[in-house]
């Protein structure tokens, strides 16, 4: 999950770092409601209330999935267990990730 937002001088998203999981942790950790920005196209700073912030989904988590699975695969090819353990580890990375980017969006401070 990344956090984006969009510049408003060129209309381009942004993407934050951070360890929180949704706003109320986001703003702990800021210690403020909004966060000032400087966009890394046009060089404007920002800004903006921590409710405008939006969840993007990452795929390189779903990627590791789809490594897991190949070296997971490679391992038990002797067993059998091929097909329904190697084909939901990716889809239970992708859940996962799907599932923190929308409580993140779902979620709102006052």
């Amino acid at each position: 999950m990344k956090l984006s937002y969009r510049c408003s001088s060129c209309k381009k998203d942004n993407y934050l770092k951070t360890k929180a999981t949704d706003r109320y942790g986001l703003l702990m950790e800021t210690r403020a409601n909004e966060f000032k920005h400087r966009c890394k196209h046009c060089g404007n700073f920002t800004k903006k209330h921590i409710n405008r912030l939006y969840a993007v989904d990452n795929y390189i988590y779903v990627l590791t999935g789809f490594i897991l699975a190949a070296i997971t695969t490679y391992f038990l090819w002797d067993f059998g267990f091929i097909s329904t353990l190697s084909g939901s580890i990716p889809i239970w990375f992708w859940a996962e990730m799907k599932k923190k980017s929308s409580n993140f969006n779902r979620t709102m401070v006052d």
